[in-house]
């Protein structure tokens, strides 16, 4: 997909679309952190993609999309849907239950680097010296984010599912990109979200008979909506129409800024505090990804450009 020529005007449109994009999901690992501390984590997971899954194909119906799924395809599917939704989501919100919501957007923010990993490990893509540059310069930053230089290192267990979740999502990338030569994006979306969300019956019930069903407070109800509506919704169009204008590369440097804004919003919404430690590592860690981005932006194939997180 070769970007379009645009005015400075549409230009200025599409960063302040991205810009809001990147807010958006910040706003929504805070929400989400925030959801969590009050009810159990697979129990909103559930309810959150009881209502996503059918948003998503009304999403489909809006756009006409003709619906075909090819039996071939079913085993690729599969693999799509539990590293994008079903296994992703354990990991990612018993993480977030388990560590600061401004460690898991620096976290969940390493996707990119581990599929890089991926595609050079399968032969997809030859990959330049300079992103593993980048790579080698974004894990030392989380090492130091992980306390490291002050003596204090220590992989927390939400951490460490975190990073799990972004290897999760990596290959969720990997596989996508084959899909998407036969699917259009919002298909698969729509597709791999509803076989995710079966993934994610049986411990969504489990928690359920577990704990009960829960009383949501009007906060609660307020975040459960926000985080239904707008990892979808209101934010991937834009997402996808920023690529259609300005390219794949330069989007994705946009979502280096979901954890600058989480951590932000964290301070003033959870009243977080955060180490100087941290911060000195999450600015590492983002500029080994920006590197890794910048380096390997012109190489990217339109077959490797992949829908966000829906986290």
């Amino acid at each position: 997909m070769t970007p379009l020529r645009i005015s400075g005007r549409t230009r200025l449109l599409v960063f302040g679309g991205l810009l809001y994009v990147s807010i958006a999901w910040a706003l929504n690992t805070v929400f989400v952190k925030l959801a969590v501390t009050q009810i159990d984590p697979l129990t909103f997971t559930l309810f959150r993609f009881l209502a996503m899954t059918p948003l998503a194909w009304v999403f489909v119906a809006a756009r006409r999309e003709v619906i075909a799924i090819r039996t071939q395809d079913i085993p690729e599917l599969l693999v799509c849907a539990a590293c994008g939704y079903g296994v992703y989501q354990y990991l990612w919100v018993i993480g977030l239950s388990h560590t600061t919501a401004f460690a898991s957007a620096l976290l969940g923010g390493t996707t990119p680097i581990f599929t890089l990993a991926i595609v050079a490990v399968f032969g997809h893509e030859r990959v330049r010296s300079g992103r593993w540059l980048g790579a080698i310069v974004a894990f030392f930053g989380i090492a130091i984010f992980e306390g490291i230089l002050v003596g204090r290192f220590a992989i927390r267990l939400g951490d460490g599912l975190t990073l799990l979740a972004a290897v999760s999502f990596a290959s969720y990338n990997v596989t996508s990109a084959r899909l998407l030569d036969r699917y259009s994006p919002v298909l698969l979306l729509a597709i791999t979200i509803t076989m995710g969300t079966m993934m994610i019956l049986p411990g969504g019930l489990w928690s359920l008979m577990r704990h009960g069903i829960p009383q949501f407070s009007a906060l609660t109800t307020a975040t459960y909506i926000y985080s239904v509506i707008f990892p979808i919704l209101l934010t991937y169009p834009v997402w996808s129409y920023g690529i259609t204008r300005i390219g794949a590369g330069r989007v994705a440097l946009f979502g280096f800024l979901v954890p600058v804004f989480a951590g932000i919003a964290s301070a003033f919404l959870l009243h977080a505090r955060i180490p100087h430690y941290e911060l000195v590592g999450a600015g590492v860690a983002l500029l080994g990804m920006a590197i890794a981005q910048f380096l390997g932006s012109r190489s990217i194939r339109p077959s490797q450009r992949t829908l966000p997180t829906t986290r």
